[in-house]
């Protein structure tokens, strides 16, 4: 009876993983099918020989002996098998003499004993014999603070290691797992694929992107392309045929790519954000694999590649300012569904707002500012009470903070123009009226009470917006006499 070439069952990858391992040449995907529908069918042939032997011997198990019978019949080499009969260990018999009745015996394994003298007389096997040995030898370190450059000491391009690759996202057939490819349809592999490529343009259209115009006014082909895949993604009902899968490309990609381009990350928010607007696709059970990225996003330091990349148009502010106005979308449309969501999340952007400032991993001479900015901008985005909870605290004493992480970590910096101050100023207008429209109605401001109550930082950023300083002052004013304390409901403000 000829081998079947397919089997189905046995992996081609397990056959091309023994050839790595031996010294042949590598084999083809053709090769390795072939010699795994072989080696399945030499499998059911001595398996089936085997359950010939368990029926024989009465029994329902199929013990290792029943398969080294059945490879015996066959006249197939018995791999791995023990030799027979087993040797017998040789137990020693202890005699313990009692003071009444018949001594007693006791058996154990006698220990061979070394004689460590004897042993070490012995010759060297004869691959340790013929080496020639551990030698030793000494050399500078340093002489006077300057290491010498000898062999015996790492150069400095060594020591630094090699050169950091900006990680890319997987795109195009390479982005579609080898389990997708067996349950999904040519079809909508050929969708995911494409959608996927279009989403992450080249490296080389990254900084004009998003929806930059080139100097003729038009767009590239690469965002033509974007904003295409985009659409289809906020429109197209077959999305929920590769939902589970693109909801795990997007979160394995910003998980990979966030010391990547900011664009490339920009591009992935975008891709998050078109998700949420698909009215024609289940999202719910996919909420707990978006959120994590997205506050990756708000919360990582440092955020971006290092050095910067000066033709970027998109700075961390703004890709971090971009992904909170995400979330904000997501707890506003189920916020009321899930009365937990809300609350965690202010929770842990409350967190990461009060903690203490550690030093900067790019060995910075001041902390790193991106975890505040990213809490803040989180807080603005998830509505009025967790701006007046978690930043304003109870009577505007949560601006104190706020303004000693400004001084701490922007010493040489105008205030009003910090990304934590810009942040803390947009979450303030959440609580403030809105301006009128005519200046001769803002009332003249007392900087020494705003320096006083809110820090001097906020005094100086607030110098330009008389209105916002009058009205947190008259906030604090208002919470003082009434004596009000923080609402404890967290509800996302609809907009």
């Amino acid at each position: 009876m000829p081998a079947p070439q397919l089997m189905g069952i046995y992996p081609a990858d397990s056959v091309t993983e023994v050839a790595h391992s031996l010294s042949i040449d590598p084999l083809g995907q053709g090769a390795a099918d072939l010699l795994a529908g072989d080696v399945e069918y030499r499998l059911h042939l001595i398996l089936q020989e085997a359950k010939k032997f368990m029926v024989h011997g009465k029994r329902q198990t199929l013990l290792p002996e029943d398969v080294e019978h059945a490879m015996e019949a066959l006249n197939v080499e018995p791999v791995l098998v023990p030799p027979r009969p087993l040797p017998q260990p040789a137990f020693a018999q202890v005699t313990i003499p009692t003071t009444s009745g018949p001594p007693q015996h006791l058996y154990h394994v006698p220990d061979d004993e070394i004689d460590f003298a004897t042993y070490l007389k012995q010759p060297l096997p004869p691959g340790i014999a013929s080496s020639a040995g551990v030698k030793w030898k000494a050399h500078w370190l340093a002489v006077e603070g300057v290491q010498p450059a000898i062999p015996e000491n790492p150069t400095p391009s060594s020591r630094a290691g090699p050169s950091r690759i900006q990680p890319v996202p997987t795109t195009g057939p390479a982005s579609l797992r080898p389990s997708a490819k067996s349950h999904l349809p040519q079809e909508l592999q050929l969708y995911f694929t494409r959608l996927t490529s279009a989403l992450i343009p080249p490296s080389t259209a990254l900084p004009i992107l998003p929806g930059q115009p080139t100097d003729d006014g038009s767009l590239p082909d690469a965002e033509r392309h974007r904003l295409a895949a985009l659409a289809s993604v906020r429109s197209d009902q077959a999305m929920g045929g590769v939902l589970v899968y693109f909801v795990k490309w997007l979160a394995e990609s910003i998980s990979k790519c966030l010391m990547s381009a900011t664009g490339v990350l920009g591009c992935l928010v975008d891709g998050v954000e078109a998700l949420l607007a698909n009215e024609s696709i289940f999202l719910e059970p996919y909420l707990h694999q978006l959120l994590p990225p997205l506050l990756s996003i708000v919360l990582t330091v440092p955020l971006g590649p290092h050095p910067p990349d000066p033709s970027s148009r998109l700075t961390p502010f703004d890709l971090r300012l971009r992904a909170t106005d995400v979330l904000g979308k997501i707890a506003s449309q189920y916020g009321s569904q899930y009365a937990g969501l809300v609350p965690r999340l202010v929770s842990t952007l409350n967190s990461a707002l009060h903690s203490q400032p550690f030093p900067s991993p790019l060995g910075a001479s001041t902390p790193p500012s991106g975890r505040y900015e990213g809490a803040v901008l989180g807080l603005a985005a998830l509505g009025t009470q967790a701006v007046r909870s978690s930043i304003w605290g109870k009577s505007g004493d949560g601006l104190r903070w706020v303004d000693d992480l400004v001084g701490r970590m922007y010493p040489d910096a105008k205030p009003g123009r910090t990304g934590l101050m810009r942040a803390a100023l947009k979450a303030l207008q959440r609580l403030t009226r809105p301006k009128p429209a005519q200046d001769g109605q803002i009332q003249p401001v007392s900087w020494d009470e705003v320096a006083e109550t809110f820090g001097p930082n906020f005094a100086k950023a607030l110098e330009k917006r008389p209105w916002m300083a009058n009205e947190l002052l008259r906030l604090r004013r208002e919470e003082t006499v009434n004596g009000e304390e923080t609402p404890g409901g967290m509800e996302v403000d609809e907009e």
